[in-house]
């Protein structure tokens, strides 16, 4: 048995209902048992928490089954979750896919409508620049007719004016050339 009279550690209380040691430390830790004493970080048991340990685990034979059948289903559960998982992983990754599609698609219309703006943009210019020439042309067409008037006068007054002068440089040419003839006929 044991070096300590009537103390049992975990690996003894194994030995004696032939199961695995690891299997005891569960069913103490589970149903709270409390230990006596420790030596070199061994947990030692008296004789009352022994035999409760001992009796517990042989009135519950079918633990282990349990336990293993609860690991199972833990197992399964974990292996549907990972599968649901890479399912939903899947289906994101293609959302994503079809997101930078469309994403690709609108970029492409975005610049395309660019360019028909810049186009309608020049045309708009070229419009607003005929139309200030043909708003000259109109202005000019239906200038009041005083302002005709006045600028056909001036420019008969500056043609007399011109017309006189020229007049008046024969008259003295003229002059001149007579005053020179009669000169010379002396």
């Amino acid at each position: 048995m044991n070096l300590y009279s009537n103390l049992y550690s975990m690996k003894d209380i194994a030995e004696e209902i032939g199961k695995d040691k690891s299997n005891v430390y569960r069913y103490i830790k589970k149903n709270n048992i409390a230990h006596t004493d420790v030596k070199e970080r061994t947990l030692l048991f008296n004789a009352t928490q022994k035999n409760s340990i001992v009796k517990g685990m042989a009135s519950n034979p079918n633990d282990d089954v349990a336990q293993r059948s609860q690991h199972a289903q833990h197992n399964e559960y974990h292996s549907e979750t990972d599968n649901n998982t890479d399912q939903i992983i899947a289906a994101m990754q293609d959302n994503i896919k079809n997101l930078k599609e469309q994403n690709a698609l609108l970029a492409k219309q975005l610049e395309s409508k660019d360019k028909q703006l810049d186009e309608a943009q020049k045309l708009i210019d070229q419009q607003q620049q005929l139309n200030l020439s043909t708003q000259r042309l109109l202005t000019q067409q239906n200038e009041p007719q005083e302002v005709k008037q006045q600028t056909q006068t001036k420019q008969k007054s500056t043609a007399q004016a011109q017309q006189s002068e020229e007049n008046s440089n024969d008259q003295k040419k003229a002059s001149k050339k007579g005053f020179f003839k009669r000169l010379f006929d002396n």
